[in-house]
Formats: structure tokens, C-alpha cells, sequence
């Protein structure tokens, strides 16, 4: 069992090409699963569609009761491996094919206030590093995890932009920069002796999302904003902002690095409940 779950992790890496963090929650899934299969004498070999309803409704049943989005991706987890077992004829066929993920409920991200925006980084400019993080987090709408991968090559500052290599879902995408954060990120490689091949945030060794977590909440408790905040919340922040100021939909998703426009599309309904919420204004004044 170890040996397929490595095998099936070096395929989702290097073949599927996911993120790490996808690989781990696939994995960690997968042997939940087996884990199953071993305490109910169930060969994997004769798995069968019963079997993984029976085991979708014993995680449904559980104390800890799982969400929609935490089911589905078990599910896909479970759809991935058979697939993998396809592929490598451990298994003829998926059980999974055709078993339906959960309806998922698209919750409207959290976002921040212009004027949060604002304060948050000009709290932040007296630590060139930690300035330079949040702003390329709004700036440019990237993922923590894009953030912590970023080298000192993956900058150009004439014409001015970042690229993101193999971002989540492995798709290259470039970044424009503002003049100001092109000529502050230039003025910090400069400053630390940066090489080409180091991190931009780190030299040989890259910073660690929970670092960036941690820099994020610093400087939202000193601005005395009272939203729970996280890196993430930033590039929500982004999409939104530039969808408010009226920026093509299809725009946005390109700067995301969104496969799918449906992805992108849960940022209409913020721009929407502000409208709703502009009628309900009027309504109460009048």
C-alpha cells in the first residue's frame, strides 16, 4: 500500500502536474480510503461503485461532520487513484465514474475596503520585505503559495511584469507591475544582492507560507482591521477590486490563472450584493 501511495504521489506531481498542497490532500485522502478497505477485509483489487458509496456515506455519518467542498474533494481524491489504477491495470475500471460530488454552495470571498488596502500597506512600509509580500499579494493577485516560489528571474522590470511558473494547475501566466512596486522590488534585489537563481523572499531556502501568514495578520491588528484576514484574502481583494472598476471578467481570470471562468465568476456576486445592497439604502431612506 505505501509503495502506491508514492507511486500515485509521483503521479500526481510529475504527470498531473498538481500543486503540493493538492498532492498532499489527494494522498492523505487515498490512504483514509484504504484505511477503510483494510478494517472491512476489502481487497482493492475488488473495489466496486458499492463500496464507495458505502464509504461516502460512512463520511457523511461521521461525528465531525465534513462539508460540501471537503466531500467533493474526497471524491476527486477517490476518482484520481482509480483513474491512476486505470492507467498503471491494477484496476480494469473506475467505481468512481459516475458518482456525483456534492452541490457546493459558492460562499462570496471575504474582501478588503480600498481604504484598508491603503492602510494596510502603509503600515507595512517601514519593513521593505514585508511591504514588498503584501503588495505583490494585491498587486498582483498571486497565491501564497506563487508568492513563496517567486525567484529573482521570474522578474522583468522592462517592460515591467512577474511571471508565475507552473502556478496551481500548472499554468504559466504573466503579471504586469506598477512602475512604483517595479522600481521598489528592484531597489530590494539590489540592496540584498540578490541572484538571479535565489528567492525573491529568502536566498537558497524559500519563505514559508505560515511566515506569510503571520505577516499578514501583524499588520491587519495594526491597522485595527476587525475581518479575519489571510494571505488568500488578498487576491480576493484584487479580483474584486478590479471587476468593481469595471475590468472584463475574462481579464481577470487571465490574471488569476484561472482555468475555468466559473472560477472567476464567484467574484460577480460581490459586485452584485453591492448593488443589492445600494437598493436596500435607498429603500430604508426612503
Amino acid at each position: 500500500m505505501e509503495r502506491i501511495l508514492q507511486n500515485f504521489s509521483d503521479y500526481l506531481m510529475h504527470v498531473r502536474r498538481l500543486s503540493d498542497h493538492t498532492v498532499v490532500a489527494y494522498v492523505g485522502d487515498v490512504k483514509q480510503f484504504l484505511c477503510f478497505l483494510i478494517e472491512n477485509d476489502i481487497e482493492l483489487k475488488d473495489v466496486s461503485r458499492l463500496h464507495i458509496e458505502e464509504y461516502i456515506k460512512k463520511l457523511s455519518k461521521q461525528k465531525t461532520k465534513l462539508n460540501s467542498t471537503s466531500l467533493a474533494r474526497k471524491i476527486s481524491s477517490l476518482r484520481s487513484f482509480f483513474n491512476y489504477l486505470q492507467l498503471t491495470s491494477i484496476k480494469d475500471e473506475n467505481p468512481v465514474e459516475g458518482i456525483r460530488n456534492p452541490k457546493i454552495r459558492r460562499r462570496i470571498p471575504d474582501f478588503l475596503l480600498p481604504s484598508e488596502i491603503q492602510k494596510l500597506l502603509e503600515f507595512s512600509m517601514k519593513n521593505q520585505r514585508d511591504y514588498l509580500m503584501l503588495s505583490l499579494l494585491y498587486f498582483c493577485g498571486l497565491r501564497v503559495s506563487e508568492l513563496c516560489n517567486l525567484r529573482v528571474e521570474d522578474l522583468s522590470f522592462s517592460p515591467a511584469f512577474v511571471k508565475i511558473t507552473m502556478g496551481k494547475g500548472k499554468k504559466d501566466r504573466i503579471v504586469p507591475l506598477t512602475s512604483k512596486l517595479a522600481e521598489k522590488l528592484e531597489d530590494y534585489i539590489t540592496s540584498c544582492g540578490k541572484s538571479p537563481e535565489d528567492y525573491l523572499f529568502g536566498s537558497q531556502i524559500k519563505i514559508h507560507p505560515s511566515t506569510v501568514f503571520r505577516i499578514v495578520r501583524k499588520y491587519t491588528m495594526m491597522c485595527g482591521i476587525k475581518k479575519r484576514i489571510h494571505p488568500h484574502t488578498l487576491r480576493h481583494t484584487f479580483a474584486t477590486h478590479l471587476l468593481q472598476k469595471g475590468v472584463n471578467i475574462r481579464v481577470v481570470q487571465d490574471l488569476l490563472g484561472h482555468s475555468n471562468l466559473s472560477t472567476t465568476s464567484v467574484y460577480l456576486h460581490v459586485v452584485d450584493q453591492e448593488k443589492f445592497d445600494a437598493i436596500n439604502k435607498l429603500l430604508q431612506e426612503g
